[in-house]
């Protein structure tokens, strides 16, 4: 948890202080290794499994992932499958999803001083959990790293999941 939340804090940091344009010029401040985007193929990605999760698409969802995509649950280790899995449980529990429209997404690329690059896509997103009459918000942080074909290789969620038991039964 307390690395999640460093996490965070560094994408925010590094939000408030970079350039937010695609076409921004490499540098010379060797203090700067990083670029943050407003816009990138990255980030239709993320919209796009948003979209699959909220159809209950799970075939076109898993085309947004490396096979061995790894996910951080709120700390909890799981694989792709076991994702999935948890997907088609609402399934099996007629709970709907919906993706509130107005989340807050920006993307980055970093150059590591170890000569590694990064691609990630940082999201605040309220997804709201509908079983007949009953809905619960749920407010998740989202990040998401990329490898160089496009496909997302981890993902870390941090939510509040206390409210969700209520309407799994």
């Amino acid at each position: 948890m307390k690395k999640l939340l460093f996490l965070a804090i560094f994408a925010v940091s590094v939000v408030a202080c970079t350039q937010k344009s695609e076409s921004t010029t490499t540098t010379t401040d060797p203090h700067q290794f990083g670029f943050n985007y407003d816009s990138t193929a990255h980030m239709d990605a993320i919209k796009a499994t948003f979209t699959d999760i909220i159809n209950y698409d799970t075939t076109s969802y898993v085309t947004k992932y490396a096979d061995s995509a790894k996910f951080h649950d709120n700390g909890k280790l799981t694989n792709l499958a076991e994702n999935v899995s948890l997907q088609k449980s609402f399934i099996a529990a007629g709970i709907k999803v919906k993706v509130k429209p107005d989340y807050a997404m920006w993307s980055s690329h970093f150059n590591f001083k170890d000569g590694t690059q990064g691609d990630f896509v940082y999201t605040y997103v309220t997804v709201t959990f509908t079983k007949g009459d009953k809905s619960v918000d749920v407010v998740t942080f989202q990040a998401d790293a990329f490898n160089k074909d496009g496909k997302i290789i981890e993902e870390w969620l941090v939510y509040d999941q206390s409210n969700l038991a209520s309407l799994m039964k």
